[in-house]
């Protein structure tokens, strides 16, 4: 007995032990994941417990409280319910016997997630699979997931699309019954225009009515309908039947947009705002104007367009936003196109310098919750803008030219809101990567065609690095992009002379490839993709060896046949020689390979290209050179005899001379 019970006391001091780590572990794992739950013992509302050791527990518990325990049995082996009643560890007692202490997960705790099995009576059964003290993300998988609501079809199409749907439908035949009316002659045209307007009200009534009742998505239709039958009642007395002067035609339009806008902002309705923005800029068009006024038309459109993204920026409508941003352009191009307006283009394109001025001081002082929204409008404002650059001023010998001026101004303008933003310390992609389209722009056009791919070329570089050190992949790309083009207009120039722009594309592209690697290679910053700098070295390898064989083309147009592809061979082997020396000047493994490379796709140029069209002796110097330049670079590369076998080859190995 006596070995019995010191077992018994040395596995409940395993147990306090154990029991002890793990509320500590449960203690750090909940201020880990619930910060703000972590609360100290004098802070948590809770009775405080006594320490674990003062806690007694199994045979000592029994003991405390004055009871003897009864020894087992003779000649019969312990139950486990006997093991439970005595508080044997090992064989948990029921849940009311267990004492709750500080951090520590109470008995039956997985019964209470629904993840362990219960007997009949309620009380938890033990199962050594379950561990009453896992933490709670153990457990989280097991918990029912509730089920997704099927969608409500009846909802859906009987109260939000059959009103939009048979509104439609009341209009056209509200509008033929009207028509047969007028036919039959019993409603002459002051009493048609007056109906219009008693229709409306009615409808903006009804409209209200369904709102208070609940049913937004039919008073919403309601609503914007009695807007529209308004301003067509208005039209009707205006441009029809002539009733009203265009001056309280323009007033009465107002005031119908304005009703509009204000029954939208009152429910917050988007889409009564987006009817009402439609409506609003097609006031002009609506006006008879036997003289139209460049003036008043963009004014107005102008003027328009920045009140309704002010509404729609205030209210946070997204889709109304990018309505007021673009039908402003539509509705300026149809305009322009209808009218004889080309001696007016510097209004027209104020117009639109002044909306995008607008969208791009908001960009920079406005909060950053909207930065997706802000950097999809003024991309493709900018792009906008610069089509309308294009359209209206042509390049033509005028004293001025408009275009260039206008592309450099803007350009200007992005890269001082840029510079401005990096003062600040605030990231600006957008800017930054418009200011460099906007330079690409200007530089095409004002440089010739034949000097375009080397600007390119040029400004692409310079935007790449400056994506890096930003760290923008917006830059990054855009500048990527302009580089390409370049690259792409350098690659498919041929050289006719020496010294012409297409000598300077291609040096300056060979130059800027270089410069790129150079500079990833020594970057801090991790690049997508580690082997960046070498891909770009063994491209401006390549591209090296098309622009020495044009190069020495040129020098040779006036040789033989036989000498042409001699010359040529042999500046390629010397090429390959000045590729090896450079690697053992560097000590660069890869350099040395490239070069080794490139010496082998010499002599398989010598044998396909060049062993066919040539004379035997033409033949037997190509070869002969060859071989003696391939013994030179194999002595060349020969290591000292000195060094010991188990000593590997490295780039630091110094070379015998």
């Amino acid at each position: 007995m006596d070995v019995l019970e010191r077992r018994i006391a040395q596995l409940e001091a395993n147990m306090r032990q154990m029991q002890q780590e793990l509320a500590e572990l449960r203690q750090e794992r909940r201020r880990a994941n619930h910060p703000a739950d972590s609360l100290t013992e004098t802070e948590a509302p809770h009775t405080a417990a006594p320490p674990y050791g003062e806690i007694p527990q199994g045979y000592a518990a029994h003991e405390q409280q004055g009871m003897q325990r009864q020894p087992y049995p003779q000649q019969q082996q312990p139950t486990p319910e006997y093991l439970q009643q005595q508080g044997i560890p090992g064989y948990p007692p029921a849940a009311s016997q267990v004492p709750s202490y500080p951090g520590q997960a109470p008995y039956g705790y997985q019964q209470a997630q629904g993840t362990g099995p219960a007997q009949g009576n309620g009380q938890p059964h033990y199962d050594p699979g379950f561990n009453p003290y896992a933490y709670q993300q153990q457990h989280a998988g097991a918990a029912p997931r509730e089920p997704k609501p099927p969608k409500d079809w009846e909802h859906l199409i009987a109260r939000v699309w059959l009103p939009r749907v048979f509104i439609v439908v009341l209009l056209l035949g509200v509008l033929w019954g009207f028509t047969a009316a007028v036919s039959a002659g019993y409603l002459t045209e002051p009493i048609r225009c007056l109906l219009g307007v008693v229709v409306a009200a009615v409808m903006y009534w009804l409209g209200e009515r369904q709102i208070r009742s609940q049913r937004e998505a039919l008073g919403q239709v309601l609503l914007g309908g009695a807007v529209g039958v308004l301003i067509l009642s208005v039209f009707a007395a205006h441009e029809l039947y002539d009733l009203i002067p265009s001056g309280l035609a323009f007033v009465l339009y107002i005031l119908s947009i304005a009703l509009g806008v204000f029954t939208a902002l009152r429910r917050r309705s988007q889409t009564l705002i987006i009817i009402a923005t439609v409506a609003g800029y097609l006031i002009p068009f609506l006006v008879h104007s036997a003289h139209p006024n460049a003036w008043v038309f963009t004014g107005y459109e102008a003027v328009f367009s920045l009140a309704m993204i002010a509404v729609a920026l205030k209210f946070d409508f997204r889709a109304a936003y990018f309505v007021a941003v673009g039908v402003l352009h539509l509705l300026l191009l149809i305009g322009y196109a209808a009218g004889d307006f080309s001696e007016s283009r510097h209004i027209f394109i104020a117009a639109v310098f002044i909306q995008h001025a607008v969208l791009l001081g908001y960009a920079f002082v406005g909060p950053k919750q909207r930065k997706l929204d802000q950097t999809l409008s003024l991309f493709l404002g900018y792009g906008i803008m610069v089509l309308w650059i294009y359209a209206l001023y042509p390049f033509t010998e005028d004293s001025i030219h408009w275009r260039p001026l206008m592309l450099f101004v803007w350009a200007l303008v992005y890269t001082l809101a840029a510079w401005g933003k990096h003062l600040q310390a605030q990231r600006a992609p957008v800017f930054a990567a418009i200011a460099t389209t906007a330079w690409f722009l200007w530089m095409l056009d004002i440089l010739n065609h034949s000097y375009s791919p080397a600007a390119a070329v040029v400004i692409g570089t310079a935007g790449i690095l400056l994506g890096f050190k930003l760290k923008s992949y917006m830059q990054q790309i855009t500048a990527t992009v302009i580089f390409l083009y370049g690259l792409s207009g350098t690659i498919f120039m041929v050289i006719h002379e020496i010294v012409s722009a297409q000598s300077l594309s291609w040096i300056v592209l060979l130059i800027s490839i270089a410069v790129l690697a150079y500079s990833l290679r020594h970057m801090s910053e991790r690049l997508f993709y580690d082997r960046l700098p070498d891909v770009l070295m063994w491209v401006d390898a390549l591209l090296a060896i098309i622009f020495i064989t044009q190069i020495t083309n040129v020098f040779t147009a006036d040789l033989t046949y036989d000498f042409r592809h001699l010359i040529l061979s042999a500046v390629w082997a010397l090429y390959a020689i000045a590729v090896i020396i450079c690697g053992v000047l560097l000590q660069k493994q890869m350099v040395r390979i490239a070069g080794i490379g490139l010496l082998f796709l010499t002599l398989v140029k010598v044998i396909i290209v060049d062993l066919p069209g040539v004379s035997v002796a033409i033949r037997a110097i190509l070869f002969i050179g060859l071989g003696a330049l391939g013994m030179v670079v194999s002595r060349l590369l020969y290591k000292r005899k000195n060094i010991p076998p188990s000593a590997p080859a490295s780039d630091d190995t110094p070379i015998e001379p």
